[in-house]
């Protein structure tokens, strides 16, 4: 694997366990070009606790295909974590703020395209779930 290709954020994960064709096309590119999809560990918990127990099966799937890395808070986040939270309304979504500003210009799948601007910028590359 070499660069990232896209962060999810809890709701483009959601719509891959609900069988959304481009969460699904959009990690199937990332492994044809040998990157990897990022899924922040809040992120997939965050799914986990929204999703039905028909779709926790998708869930297991997307956390272990080989085009996906789950990331994990790392010691040195929770001052960004809790700021961005306080902007963002949620720590899952603001774990998935850090792992694309970690990764400079790797785009972010979400729904809340207006709330990941106040913090990654107007011009981030952000893909809107469909």
């Amino acid at each position: 694997m070499n660069e990232p290709a896209l962060v999810l954020d809890t709701d483009a994960v959601l719509a891959y366990a609900f069988g959304s064709f481009s969460v699904g096309r959009r990690i199937s590119e990332a492994a044809d070009a040998t990157d990897f999809v990022i899924v922040p560990a809040l992120c997939l918990a965050e799914a986990y606790r929204r999703a039905d127990s028909d779709a926790w099966h998708y869930l297991d799937v997307l956390s272990n295909l080989d085009a996906t890395m789950v990331t994990r808070v790392e010691p040195d986040d929770p001052p960004s974590l809790g700021g961005y939270a306080r902007t963002l309304g949620s720590k899952h979504l603001a774990h998935a703020v850090i792992e694309a500003a970690a990764h400079p210009i790797t785009p972010i799948m979400t729904s809340q395209r207006e709330r990941v601007s106040e913090i990654l910028g107007k011009g981030w590359p952000i893909v809107d779930v469909t």
